[in-house]
């Protein structure tokens, strides 16, 4: 065999294998159309949306209070990134549900949405974020067990809070 052929040889192979690595990173789920990548949002508009917690403002889990949220988020001139419990999709739809899935549920785009993985605990997460970007809360959980770790949690203002009552987020002040 001649160098050349050898060559073409292994920059084929090399083209095999990458072509297997980004179809493994493609994500878990592939069962339905991913929504489009935008542009990444100015971190000063974002907020950490607590999506575990908001979807009970009404009481029993929701995905329209969910997404009444999201939308209250972003009528306030807000981006919001939803971070979820791992069992979010158990919860909402007897089914798991991972971070493409839920973006598509709740019409964002998938860098917006995380589904933290099982036994991690969202809590930290959202509050790792919030401390490392700056970002505010959306949330009625008070973080308590969190405070010492994140003294941000009792920071005037850091938490958004509302409720969901008569088919409207009423926003907390």
């Amino acid at each position: 065999m001649s160098d050349e052929t050898v060559l073409a040889i292994g920059a084929a192979l090399l083209l095999v294998v990458l072509a297997g690595l980004m179809w493994r990173d493609r994500g878990r789920d592939r069962t339905r159309r991913r929504p489009r990548e935008t542009a990444a949002p100015p971190p000063e508009t974002c907020v950490v949306v607590d999506g575990s917690n908001v979807m009970h403002w009404g009481g029993e889990a929701s995905e329209l209070v969910l997404i009444r949220v999201i939308r209250a988020v972003e009528a306030r001139g807000l981006t919001p990134i939803v971070i979820f419990d791992a069992n979010v999709g158990w919860v909402l739809y007897d089914k798991f549900q991972g971070a493409f899935a839920m973006a598509r549920r709740v019409n964002l785009p998938p860098r917006q949405v995380h589904v933290v993985d099982k036994g991690v605990v969202a809590d930290a997460e959202i509050l790792e974020l919030a401390r490392r970007e700056g970002l505010k809360i959306v949330s009625n959980d008070r973080f308590r067990d969190w405070s010492v770790r994140y003294p941000l949690v009792k920071a005037k203002g850091r938490t958004l809070r509302g409720t969901w009552s008569d088919g409207t987020v009423r926003w907390a002040k």
